[in-house]
């Protein structure tokens, strides 16, 4: 024969044994069987195999004078075919079920001494049961000694491992991810005891072969299956007394099952995912064994991943019809005429070839690849281990008392390399960390959270503008107050992330680092109204720490357990049920160009966004349209129309022109006045005007100073503060508006512009009321041990009542009530943006107050300003 095709050969029998790709299913192997003289056969059959010997379960068995012998050499405790493969870097195949069948096979040869009766005994024999139990027990000890059991126990725990470590870690992070108090660690206790349970008892199970026994009771031939509730050593003995030829079937569908859930593709991470390659047997023909596996293979349809190649003078009998005998180098188009049959479903199972005068030495070297087996483990890895290393990263990867979330890394942390914050804010907490380092030693270093956005995902919005803000009002204040070499302040900072995603763990970290510090005064920011922002209140209401907002005006944001509001939490700004109140002053006195506008024309356009954590938009909708202690307000009859998104806005605003709305009164996020302002130009009538809250300020005079739009936005809206000094910082009428201007002026003077000044305003001021109930408390004698918080907030409560506290908004107390906590008076600045006009028009202002002293309700007096021309 040539060298062409002896690799013709190799190549043919290299295509049988290699597996096909993962998302392929496992074809039937045909029996090869080399037709020649018994010696000549036998040696071209274990030539065409050599190759493949220890690079797969390779099994060329000497003693095959019946099937257990044949089965006892290729899957018994000592097989060939359980033999570990050098360079597989996989375990070997395991055979629980044929080898639980040998046994119980054996069992009929094994009389034991002195006994008298019929062996082996009936299967209801009292005596037959306690001596089956006892051998069961025994043999089961001597299969699972201490050496082999610790390999096998490694092996299947790491094989559960990879299935429930990933299911445990599922569960916590679908039952919830953030961890911010004990009651929310339960998800985590309980995917943790998910994992291990799951690991343990699938582990414990495949160690003992229950995992796999269940066959026995579903397996083909009926007659022999394991009873529902039967004791194994009781089927053993009932199995023992079944016909030979019965029993060699079972033996032989046993090893059959082993090997096919050996190369199964389990849902489950198992060894099967990694096999490239099918057994291989070699055997000289005439062997009964190769008679009962192609009986079992024709009455149960389960082909073995395994192929076979035989050696022998003369074709088995039960081959109907014979197949056509070809030459060992006519060996290829056999395999294909019998790959073809076999996908008509009509294969024979044994491919003859003569071996007559057949060169088969030297037919070809097999390499086989561990790329498979490495893809196995690597998915092993992955699923025993990535999520560990996830939670790891989520958890150390940004550095103690940080988290990872949304490719940000949240929480609270005195390293800004760690928190990598936004580059506009670099600048201005560098300067804070260089004013905390000058704090002198000498006297008692006092600590003041900020809680708030400093990192952003994609494009950055007016959140970081407004922490930028924040910081900058902090930080003036902050430095003149250090400087008067008194008690001295520190600032740390709390990352909530974009959108205040993660501000409830930022407020738990500001809890445990508080936790037993007498030094700790109070934290500042909580900007968006959302519920995430809600429930940092609720953790920080616990531990009694004050907390100031600056511009979260929403009045459901403090309520605790949605009932009464925080009595540790104080507003700089005002609600928005004042908003609301000066919105409807402005509606009933005419938008500038126009006149009074009744309830039936104005759409209240309300942003609800899918996880319902937005509470800005609500909150401020209602305070136009919900009833005010049980009376109707004067536009409770105001239409709303809901959006969740850019294009819901869209399909909403052009539905409320068609509906004949005059006045759209927005009450969303400033992120979409392009989309509303777009939409409002080119599907409504030129009368429509825009109305909308505070909340759009920033985002209306950035339009303004950069020119981003073609034309200036016509739209009315209700600012906090001056808008017209928004963006620059011009006009600063007081002593504290001066020293923020002077602070911003130096540290971020080039984008100076892009600091919000609303926000440091009332972030300077939120730092002054700290400052000056700290004040106070150093009127009187303390020690080190007064815990500063607590008395903060306890100053905080009636600051400024017996004389008005002097800040960048203007001069602000706090009422005595225990739980309503608001600066008053506050201002509501009432602005319109004209085409052609490059600052915002002033048309009216409101003043917010106290009704009665000491009491929660407020009083909203509204204005026109007579000297803005063209209302």
């Amino acid at each position: 024969m040539i060298a062409a095709d002896q690799r013709r050969l190799h190549e043919v029998v290299q295509g049988l044994l290699r597996r096909p790709s993962f998302w392929r299913g496992d074809p039937p192997l045909p029996i090869l069987h080399l037709v020649g003289e018994e010696r000549e056969a036998g040696e071209a059959a274990r030539a065409l195999a050599a190759p493949f010997k220890g690079g797969l379960p390779y099994a060329a068995p000497e003693d095959v004078r019946d099937v257990v012998a044949v089965v006892d050499a290729l899957a018994g405790e000592n097989g060939n075919l359980g033999a570990s493969v050098s360079g597989s870097f996989l375990p070997a195949p395991r055979f629980p079920l044929a080898q639980f069948v040998l046994w119980a096979r054996e069992q009929r040869e094994k009389t034991p001494e002195n006994w008298t009766a019929a062996w082996p005994p009936a299967p209801e024999s009292r005596l037959g049961q306690e001596e089956f139990r006892a051998r069961y027990r025994k043999w089961r000890w001597q299969r699972y000694g201490e050496q082999r059991v610790r390999r096998t126990a490694a092996d299947f725990v790491v094989r559960a491992a990879t299935t429930w470590v990933p299911v445990g870690m599922v569960v916590a992070l679908l039952a919830g991810w953030d961890v911010v108090d004990l009651l929310s660690l339960i998800p985590w206790v309980a995917g943790l005891v998910i994992a291990g349970a799951g690991t343990a008892v699938q582990a414990t199970l495949s160690i003992r072969g229950t995992f796999f026994s269940g066959w026995f009771r579903r397996h083909q031939y009926v007659g022999l299956r394991r009873r529902r509730f039967e004791s194994r050593y009781k089927y053993a003995l009932r199995l023992s007394n079944a016909p030979v030829a019965e029993l060699d079937k079972l033996l032989v569908y046993a090893m059959v099952q082993d090997l096919r859930q050996a190369y199964q593709k389990w849902l489950i991470p198992w060894p099967s995912w990694g096999r490239g390659w099918y057994c291989l047997l070699v055997l000289p023909s005439g062997t009964r064994f190769l008679e009962v596996l192609r009986q079992v293979i024709a009455e149960t349809g389960s082909y073995p991943p395994m192929l076979v190649i035989v050696g022998g003078p003369e074709m088995p009998l039960v081959v109907r019809p014979v197949p056509p005998v070809r030459t060992l180098d006519q060996l290829p188009e056999a395999v294909a005429e019998w790959r073809a049959a076999q996908e008509l479903k009509v294969p024979e199972l044994y491919v003859p070839v003569t071996v007559d005068d057949a060169e088969t030495t030297g037919i070809g070297a097999f390499r086989p690849s561990p790329l498979r087996a490495f893809g196995y483990w690597a998915a092993v890895a992955v699923l025993a281990f990535g999520p560990v290393a996830v939670v790891g990263q989520t958890w150390i990867g940004c550095g103690g008392g940080l988290r990872e979330e949304n490719a940000q890394c949240v929480g609270l942390s005195d390293d800004l390399r760690e928190i990598n914050p936004d580059p506009l804010l670099v600048p201005i907490l560098e300067r804070i960390e260089e004013q905390n380092r000058a704090v002198t030693g000498n006297q008692r270093v006092i600590t003041v959270f900020y809680l708030g956005p400093l990192t952003s995902k994609g494009h950055r919005d007016e959140q970081i503008s407004g922490s930028a803000g924040e910081l900058a009002g902090i930080a003036a204040r902050q430095l003149a107050y250090n400087r008067l070499r008194t008690w001295q302040i520190r600032v740390e900072f709390a990352n909530a992330g974009q959108n205040f995603v993660s501000a409830a763990y930022a407020a738990q970290m500001i809890k445990d680092r508080a936790a037993g510090d007498p030094n700790v005064a109070a934290a500042i920011g909580f900007a968006w109204s959302r519920t995430e922002t809600q429930q940092a209140i609720r953790l920080l209401s616990d531990a009694h720490m004050p907390m100031l907002s600056t511009t979260n005006t929403a009045d459901t944001t403090p309520l605790l357990n949605g009932r009464s509001p925080s009595p540790s939490f104080f507003r700089m700004a005002a609600p928005n049920s004042a908003q609301a109140k000066a919105a409807e002053f402005w509606l009933s006195k005419g938008l500038p160009g126009g006149k009074p506008v009744p309830a039936e024309r104005v759409a209240v356009l309300v942003e609800l966004d899918a996880a319902k954590r937005e509470l800005y938009s609500q909150d401020l909708a209602n305070g136009l349209t919900a009833p005010r202690d049980g009376v109707a307000p004067p536009y409770a009859a105001a239409r709303r129309y809901e959006f969740q998104d850019q294009d819901s806005l869209s399909a909403i605003v052009d539905q409320a022109c068609q509906d004949g709305a005059q006045v759209l009164f927005y009450t969303g996020r400033a992120g979409y006045l392009d989309n509303l302002m777009d939409t409002r130009e080119h599907q409504c009538a030129d009368g429509v005007r825009v109305l909308a809250g505070d909340e759009v300020t920033g985002r209306v005079a950035q339009i303004l100073a950069d020119g981003s739009a073609v034309n200036n936005p016509e739209i009315s809206f209700i600012a906090l503060n001056d808008a017209r000094a928004e963006q620059s910082g011009s006009g600063a009428v007081n002593d504290s508006q001066r020293e923020i201007e002077a602070w911003i002026g130096q540290v971020v003077r080039q984008r100076g512009p892009e600091v919000s000044r609303v926000h440091a305003r009332m972030g300077y001021d939120a730092l002054l009321a700290v400052t000056s109930a700290i004040d106070q408390i150093k009127a009187t004698t303390v020690d080190d041990s007064v815990n500063v918080a607590q008395s903060v907030a306890y100053n905080l409560r009636g600051l400024g009542v017996d004389g008005q506290v002097q800040g960048a908004t203007g001069s602000f107390f706090f009422s005595t009530d225990a739980k309503f906590h608001t600066a008053l008076p506050r201002e509501l600045w009432l602005f319109s943006s004209e085409r052609g006009e490059k600052v915002p028009l002033l048309r009216g202002r409101c003043t917010v107050d106290e009704k009665a002293p000491g009491t929660a309700e407020l009083a909203v007096g509204c204005s026109l300003d007579k000297e803005t021309p063209g209302r």
